[in-house]
């Protein structure tokens, strides 16, 4: 499942190669990977629009144009490509954004994830629903404060998209593993010292 490094490998990607870009035609190969709109208003809603610079926060791409954004999430097998011949495409390629120069292109095999249309940014929030802070963006205190909210085992709480956006399973085990931290542990049962230890560990691997 992508984490926090592998959207912002994508974000950076898209910005790489599309932003500025003129979207002339979106092609939907699979209605059902669009989930909020139908094929054909994604197309009319994006056409003649460029793209802008994107962001990122948790597990979410947001590629902002000059009128609305796309929000893409991978889920397990999605990806960006991006490519100058149509006869390059792949048969898991769901959505196709043409440009005035080259081709964006949105793969995901099995289809876990998808694209939602935003006009604006409390549309953007209400498709991405509740997320806590950016993984990246947390300082110490702020994240001290967030374990004092909370109880239970402490690697659920990490990989909990409503406490701290953007970890999964493989950056959690990671970070507590350099933490010398039991996934079962009790966050009510962590001392200071093992908080700070943890924030450290997870800053490092993400």
């Amino acid at each position: 499942m992508p984490e926090l490094p592998d959207v912002e490998a994508y974000r950076r990607f898209l910005s790489r190669h599309a932003t500025g870009r003129r979207i002339d035609r979106v092609v939907v190969t699979d209605q059902t990977i669009v989930r909020n709109v139908s094929a054909g208003e994604l197309d009319r809603s994006l056409r003649r629009q460029r793209f802008g610079e994107p962001e990122r926060h948790g597990k979410w791409l947001i590629a902002w144009t000059t009128g609305p954004a796309v929000l893409f999430h991978f889920g397990m097998t999605g990806a960006l490509g991006w490519g100058e011949d149509p006869r390059g495409r792949h048969r898991h390629d769901r959505v196709i954004f043409e440009t005035d120069r080259g081709e964006l292109r949105y793969r995901n095999m099995r289809k876990l994830g998808g694209l939602w249309l935003a006009h604006d940014e409390e549309e953007a929030r209400a498709a991405m629903g509740v997320l806590g802070p950016d993984a990246l963006s947390l300082d110490r205190r702020g994240f001290r404060d967030l374990l004092a909210r909370r109880r239970g085992r402490v690697k659920a709480a990490l990989m909990d998209q409503r406490l701290v956006a953007g970890i999964g399973n493989l950056l959690a085990d990671e970070a507590l593993w350099r933490a010398r931290i039991h996934p079962a542990r009790r966050i009510e049962d962590l001392s200071a010292e093992d908080r700070d230890r943890l924030f450290t560990a997870l800053r490092k691997v993400v």
